[in-house]
């Protein structure tokens, strides 16, 4: 996690195996890895696809820190059927499934407690401009909820 106020929230769900700042590579000793979803880009996404396993995967879908990486060709292909996927929400939603099946499937794990969402913000839908404005400036970790009257 980059910020040190987010550490208890995720040390709750992997067993507080944690690493704290900007560098991502921090995590090595920790892996290598199955699976890293990357939000970053830049360094982060670059230190990802070295400490991937054999035919793990790295999901990409965001670029905070930049849009360009730089990587290890020869350690990334070597490693042995590791991949690079890029996800965009809208081309998930219209080629996978529609989304009432996964957000159903969200709604059973809920249900079923093996799910905890991080609901950060409740609100009308007559503030999602206030509301989208906050979570865009990361003024709140989680989700926001908003209700419709």
């Amino acid at each position: 996690v980059r910020r040190a106020e987010y550490r208890d929230a995720v040390a709750e769900w992997c067993d507080g195996r944690v690493v704290l700042g900007p560098d991502l590579g921090a995590a090595k000793p920790h892996g290598p890895f199955w699976l890293i979803v990357d939000s970053v880009g830049a360094s982060a996404l670059s230190a990802a696809l070295g400490m991937l396993a054999p035919n793990g995967t790295c999901v990409t879908l965001g670029v905070s820190e930049g849009n360009t990486a730089t990587f290890e060709s020869r350690d990334f292909f070597s490693t042995g059927g590791t991949r690079l996927y890029g996800l965009t929400l809208f081309h998930e939603l219209m080629s996978v499934e529609r989304a009432g099946i996964g957000l159903r499937l969200l709604a059973e794990l809920i249900e079923a407690e093996k799910l905890r969402p991080q609901i950060a913000v409740e609100a009308s839908w007559d503030e999602i401009g206030t509301i989208a404005r906050r979570l865009i400036d990361r003024e709140f970790t989680g989700k926001a909820v908003l209700h419709i009257e």
